[in-house]
């Protein structure tokens, strides 16, 4: 039987799936994980396919939740209470509030600057042609 090139692809990436996995089970890690699932986009990007193939494809789906029975995920992180000088404090609500103003001032005047070189091209436009523009 012979296999169209999509399906040649899909049975490479497949392979490459099953690598990643006994790679994984070898080294005694487990799947990385994002908010208490398995973090799709990691594991297809390590393995060099788009993510939307676990949606797509119910082999690779199937495979995955079987996967995750088998290893397991990682567990999340606890961040590391450190108390270092050098630390950038958090900003507080005023300073995020003169952040919000300066870049609404910032929009206004790019706003007002687009305005006036379109009206500095109509007058360029008017003395290199002599001729008047009416809007």
């Amino acid at each position: 039987m012979t296999l169209n090139p999509f399906q040649q692809v899909s049975a490479e990436n497949y392979a490459k799936f099953e690598q990643y996995l006994d790679r994984l089970k070898a080294a005694g890690l487990k799947l990385p994980s994002r908010g208490g699932k398995v973090n799709k986009t990691a594991v297809a990007t390590a393995c060099g396919f788009n993510r939307e193939t676990f949606t797509q494809n119910e082999r690779f789906h199937e495979r995955l939740v079987q996967g995750v029975a088998d290893l397991g995920l990682e567990e999340k992180k606890a961040p590391e209470e450190v108390s270092e000088p050098n630390d950038t404090p958090k900003r507080d609500t005023a300073d995020k509030a003169r952040i919000t103003q300066l870049e609404q001032h910032l929009a206004s005047v790019r706003s007002e600057n687009y305005e006036l070189r379109r009206r500095l091209a109509r007058y360029e436009h008017a003395t290199a042609t002599g001729k008047r523009v009416i809007p």
